[in-house]
């Protein structure tokens, strides 16, 4: 998602702007293929470079924790029954600056090997707690020996909206716990 001043400028283009016939001082814009929207070239140029850096804003990426209640006990009486369950978190991924309704693909990936150790999907909704379309997804991992975000840093996470690049890497301590 582009800042609010490139997305009104966008605008202001889009409803006054001419198609095709570029008269002498003006260019495409060519923001997208097949875009012919005629534009001061310092707007072709500020659109060349907010393309270029739409991955980047897709990597304010945020680890939360999920509260999951205890699974209620099946007792009667409390005979033959196990009552040590309790609450318990498990690693999240937020993210936000998307288009609101893309599909957004995350995937939390080992450091070293490059091994994946977790994907997920959702579609990026509007309004939130943040800017732009977001998007909050569970692991269903729980979170283990000081949660995920203690050095050192063992994985990170990745993501990208609809089949756009992957945004870069944001660093993460990520441990897999195998039960409750």
């Amino acid at each position: 998602m582009s800042p609010p001043a490139d997305r009104d400028r966008t605008a202001r283009e889009n409803a006054t702007g001419v198609w095709h016939a570029c008269t002498q001082g003006f260019v495409w814009r060519e923001a997208y293929s097949g875009d012919y929207r005629c534009v001061v070239p310092g707007s072709r140029s500020a659109n060349r470079v907010d393309n270029a850096n739409a991955p980047y804003r897709l990597a304010w990426i945020i680890m939360t924790r999920w509260h999951h209640d205890a699974p209620p006990t099946n007792c009667q009486d409390g005979v033959g029954c196990s009552t040590n369950q309790s609450d318990y978190y498990t690693a999240g991924v937020r993210g936000y600056y998307l288009t609101p309704g893309a599909q957004v693909t995350v995937q939390i990936m080992k450091a070293d090997t490059q091994q994946k150790l977790w994907s997920g999907h959702a579609t990026a909704r509007a309004g939130g707690k943040g800017p732009g379309g977001n998007y909050d997804l569970d692991t269903g991992n729980l979170l283990c020996q000081g949660g995920t975000f203690a050095q050192p840093y063992n994985a990170y996470v990745q993501v990208r909206e609809n089949d756009d690049p992957w945004s870069p890497r944001v660093p993460i301590s990520y441990h897999k716990c195998n039960n409750l």
